[in-house]
């Protein structure tokens, strides 16, 4: 596994079909400020990925459009199950 194709929603990149077929470099390369809310939100806090936030997941990824590629239900269950502890 490269660590440069660990998205910053915390999907690996070099599963993606796009990566795979069509040679994207991964969304650190790829995309821009404004392109992806989580990609954007990480580098302001200076973390390497979403997951490694204290607020994962946050209400925003949970609810903004282009935030992750993550699973919405599993981010629900993620959220209800941290909220459980």
């Amino acid at each position: 596994m490269k660590k440069e194709l660990l998205g910053r929603c915390g999907f690996y990149c070099g599963c993606c079909p796009t990566y795979i077929k069509d040679g994207c470099e991964g969304c650190m390369e790829e995309h821009r400020t404004g392109d992806c809310f989580t990609r954007d939100c990480v580098l302001e806090q200076g973390i390497d990925c979403c997951g490694a936030c204290e607020q994962f997941p946050c209400d925003v990824i949970m609810n903004h459009p282009r935030t992750t590629v993550l699973d919405k239900d599993w981010l629900r269950w993620k959220k209800e199950s941290n909220a459980n502890r």
